[in-house]
């Protein structure tokens, strides 16, 4: 151990000390020397400072990425919609809950009536749909990249008659083959026989499915093959999306039963995945989300005016086969929507009605409620990085 330390040389500490402050600060350091700005921007330094995060997140502390909106309506029936970025940092000890709440500034390009939806995350990068724009952001630096326009999803047809394209899926990941970034977009395609006035349509016939593929190596879009049934339904939980883990993408999906549909972004095919049966207990399957390295499924059923929920994660995932097990059973709870994320190993954090959030303990079921307002849209684990997107 000696040896090591009389080894290190001084810009090895200082590569060690930067390694483990937020990306606020580093954004800072960047400007004070010149130096210190070519470690900061290293690629080896990037995956250092991301390693070191990850690191962080297996504590007793978790960060939490939330977008909050909320709307005002004028007298002369016009609204306009604040909108709130906040990173919550939450810890425990003596089964006590602290947290508290970081306003963000992200300057992105946002009309008042565009909605903000999440469709992917992967290294501290967020993948967005802002309006009609598709955008790749890291929160923590606040840098963003506004996405090139899909060659597969067209314009409303102008006339009686056209084909319509409708965006069903996006999700977002590392390619650890290729060592670049990946967004992928599914679309359902439908030939349309519409009424005169062009707003609604008398006959709709589904066609296959397409996909396209972006790198940000290449900063365009590329159509892929994709094979699922023009039957298949496409889950819009609000906080769930897509879920990244070790190269692939992963969607809750419904085709005559829920399944989860996976996307390997090495090679770039789709695969069907099945999720254990639960009709005969009355469970009902309804989203997915990152348990620790698994990729875990919930269900619930209702009963007295409450939910009950069971989380089963994934085991032994090959692109092809999997096998699940349960892993909890949570409630029955009044007033909760959905489960998001467990952050802690016996912590899960969950969205209740009107968009509060809270802190479920599976083992005592005990509940706490953050007290965050106003109205939260989504929120989501999250591993602060200097990940750049441009």
């Amino acid at each position: 151990m000696s040896q090591v330390c009389e080894s290190e040389t001084p810009e090895d500490k200082v590569v060690e000390i930067l390694s483990k402050l937020p990306p606020k600060s580093l954004m800072r350091f960047k400007c004070i020397r010149k130096s210190w700005c070519t470690i900061i921007c290293s690629p080896s330094f990037v995956a250092k400072h991301l390693s070191n995060s990850m690191d962080n997140k297996l504590s007793s502390t978790a960060c939490i990425l939330l977008y909050r909106c909320q709307v005002h309506v004028f007298t002369n029936t016009s609204w306009k919609q604040d909108v709130f970025w906040s990173m919550i940092n939450l810890s425990i000890d003596s089964d006590n809950l602290h947290y508290d709440v970081e306003n963000l500034n992200i300057p992105f390009p946002m009309e008042d009536e565009d909605n903000v939806e999440l469709h992917g995350y992967c290294n501290g990068i967020v993948c967005l749909i802002v309006g009609k724009n598709v955008l790749l952001c890291n929160p923590a630096t606040g840098e963003f990249r506004q996405l090139p326009d899909s060659s597969l999803l067209l314009p409303l047809p102008k006339g009686r008659f056209g084909l319509e394209t409708i965006f069903k899926g996006m999700g977002f990941g590392y390619d650890c083959k290729a060592k670049e970034y990946k967004v992928v977009r599914i679309i359902e395609n439908c030939d349309c026989e519409y009424s005169e006035d062009g707003e609604s349509y008398y006959e709709r016939i589904l066609l296959p499915h397409t996909a396209e593929v972006y790198t940000t190596t290449t900063n365009s879009w590329k159509e892929i093959k994709i094979d699922i049934s023009i039957e298949t339904r496409w889950y819009c939980i609000p906080f769930s999306g897509s879920v990244y883990l070790k190269g692939f993408c992963y969607w809750f999906a419904y085709d005559n039963g829920e399944y989860v549909f996976s996307f390997d972004l090495g090679d770039e095919t789709f695969h069907r995945i099945e999720l254990p049966s639960r009709r005969e207990s009355d469970f009902k399957f309804y989203g997915i989300f990152l348990y620790n390295e698994s990729v875990a499924s919930y269900c619930y059923r209702h009963e007295d005016d409450c939910e009950l929920f069971e989380i089963w994660v994934m085991d032994d995932y090959d692109g092809i086969q999997s096998s699940w097990t349960k892993l909890l059973t949570i409630g029955p709870l009044k007033d909760i929507d959905y489960p998001l994320t467990l952050w802690k190993c016996d912590e899960i954090l969950m969205l209740g009605s009107y968009g509060r959030a809270a802190s479920c303990n599976s083992n005592t079921g005990n509940l706490k409620y953050l007290h965050i307002p106003p109205i939260i849209k989504w929120m989501m684990d999250y591993v602060k990085s200097i990940v750049p997107v441009k």
